[in-house]
């Protein structure tokens, strides 16, 4: 909500205020940037605490859309109004609503002024009522034809959409004396103002856990509705066998480690044979000498002479 002295003024999409993002003020003005939405109707709604005779203008993408007059002496007490769109009639009226920018090459577009699409405008002055009046068409007909050169990163306007019926209205006609107070909303798509740094970015997810990561365990006085005891027991039964399995093959590998390690042993404790026709050096851990007889006898089949 936007407030300046004894005015306000705020957006309302789906029944909800619009966040207003960057809120700058300077003398009797104030502004602000809203999301916008396409094919999604708003409200415009402000509030007056003052007594004096009020009128309240609205302007959509820089046109007039028609005011409201509050009649002297009605005010101070949090007074209230809105407007959702354009009368067609007494009894009748079409929805405002933002809607997608409509772009063409046609150059007869080129110098057509679109320097405040993308605005929503409320004025209030103080005013005087005149007479009552009929009533008379509005000019404001909605979106318009924008040429693709003029666009300036705007992607949205304002529409009109589908036309409802509404309590019989009464027109009066008021002269406008003095501005009182300035809103300016102005809207753009949410990403386009995270983008610019007017809007926080989105708050990621949390993030789902990797395969093999363990998910946090609940607390212990949180029972989760969608488990019941049943299908706690086929989920045991289930990592049961699953383990069981696991230690069989587990089993089976220390038995055949248990069994490799004594076939190298027993590979080092045998005996080294020495290639026929080489003569094995003293020493060698192949050889045994006995002295028998005054000679030497290698167990090994291989007899030196001394």
């Amino acid at each position: 909500m936007l407030t300046l002295g004894d005015f306000s003024a705020w957006i309302i999409v789906d029944g909800v205020p619009l966040q207003e993002y960057d809120i700058r003020k300077k003398d009797s003005e104030i502004a602000c940037w809203i999301p916008s939405e396409a094919g999604k109707n708003f409200t415009v709604k402000w509030k007056i605490k003052t007594n004096i005779c009020t009128t309240t203008d609205v302007y959509l993408d820089g046109k007039a859309t028609g005011g409201r007059t509050l009649r002297a002496g009605f005010g101070g007490t949090d007074h209230e109004d809105s407007k959702s769109g354009i009368y067609t009639s007494p009894t009748s009226q079409k929805l405002f609503l933002f809607s997608r920018l409509d772009l063409t090459d046609d150059d007869a577009y080129l110098d057509t002024n679109h320097t405040q699409i993308g605005e929503i405008k409320v004025v209030f002055h103080e005013g005087v009522i005149v007479s009552d009046a009929t009533f008379a068409p509005c000019g404001f007909k909605g979106a318009e034809k924008v040429h693709e050169r003029s666009k300036k990163a705007i992607s949205h306007q304002v529409g009109l959409g589908v036309e409802e019926q509404t309590p019989r209205q009464n027109f009066l006609y008021s002269r406008r004396l003095r501005t009182l107070a300035t809103m300016v909303f102005r809207y753009r798509p949410i990403d386009i103002l995270q983008a610019n740094g007017l809007a926080p970015p989105t708050p990621k997810p949390p993030a789902e856990p990797q395969v093999g990561e363990k998910r946090p365990a609940p607390p212990e006085d949180t029972l989760d509705p969608t488990m019941s005891g049943d299908e706690e027991d086929e989920d045991n039964e289930e990592e049961i066998e699953a383990l069981e399995a696991r230690l069989t093959v587990l089993h089976e590998i220390e038995a055949l480690e248990a069994r490799l390690a004594v076939l190298r042993n027993k590979r080092r404790r045998m005996t080294v044979k020495s290639e026929p026709g080489v003569k094995t050096e003293p020493g060698s851990t192949s050889i045994r000498k006995e002295r028998k007889r005054g000679r030497m006898t290698q167990f090994s089949g291989v007899i030196d002479l001394t």
